[in-house]
């Protein structure tokens, strides 16, 4: 198989209901979080909490008709009566190597697909996207990422963010499956992942554990934090724990 492309954790997706009532939630626990931008065609718009290149995006619907035209159907089904992290990506140097190396492992894959953003004022990212299994919400594995801009010149734009409430990055994700043997099968021969103790798998600095679940998806974030703190799930709309 082919050599695998450099990757780090990029980003944690949190489907919220109403993306303006996130944004005042998530600044009353005290992050930094500032309004993203529309998903062009896509239905959806976000809201950003950045670390560095790490983040986490808050995703909500603004038009059911056209996100499920665009293959978030999952996603509006979820946010009918539900929010919390619904997916999690990571970014890759070669897109199209990584799903050449998915299909090659029997995988159905949608991608790479080119994507953008609209930023509140008016400037554009764009990116490509590879969605394994043809589905981006509630499954057991990553969605794979590659920007069309430089790191380092999103960087200069967006800055590395000091929240008040201390946190500084990602540290973990926790991801539920219903399949567990499957699941490890999975992240170390196909996705290519190196171990990290039981069950756990590490992609640059950050952990990925897997855990056995009736549902498929992601259920915990753990962020690296100045001290520990517990954040309360009814504002956070998910499991979150800073860790110092």
């Amino acid at each position: 198989m082919a050599a695998t492309p450099a990757r780090r954790l990029d980003h944690i997706v949190i489907g919220v209901r109403d993306l303006d009532d996130a944004v005042a939630r998530y600044q009353a626990l005290g992050f930094d979080a500032q309004l993203g931008g529309r998903h062009t065609g896509r239905g959806t718009h976000n809201a950003i909490v950045r670390f560095g290149l790490d983040y986490l995006e808050l995703v909500s619907v603004y038009d059911e008709t056209e996100a499920r035209a665009a293959g978030r159907g999952d996603l509006v089904d979820f946010l009918a009566a539900h929010e919390g992290p619904v997916g999690y990506v990571l970014a890759t140097s070669d897109i199209a190597a990584e799903a050449a190396r998915l299909r090659a492992a029997g995988l159905a894959v949608n991608g790479p697909l080119p994507m953008e953003r609209v930023r509140p004022d008016g400037s554009r990212l764009s990116w490509r996207l590879v969605i394994p299994g043809g589905a981006a919400d509630r499954r057991p594995w990553p969605i794979f990422i590659q920007w069309d801009q430089p790191d380092a010149e999103r960087l200069a734009r967006d800055g590395a963010t000091a929240h008040p409430n201390g946190a500084r990055g990602i540290r973990s994700i926790t991801v539920g499956v219903r399949d567990l043997g499957a699941a490890r099968v999975l992240y170390a021969r196909v996705f290519g992942l190196a171990p990290a103790g039981d069950d756990a798998f590490s992609v640059g600095t950050a952990r990925i554990a897997l855990a056995k679940a009736a549902e498929d998806g992601p259920t915990a974030i753990t962020l690296d934090a100045a001290a520990d703190r517990d954040l309360d799930p009814a504002i956070a709309g998910a499991r979150v724990r800073l860790e110092g």
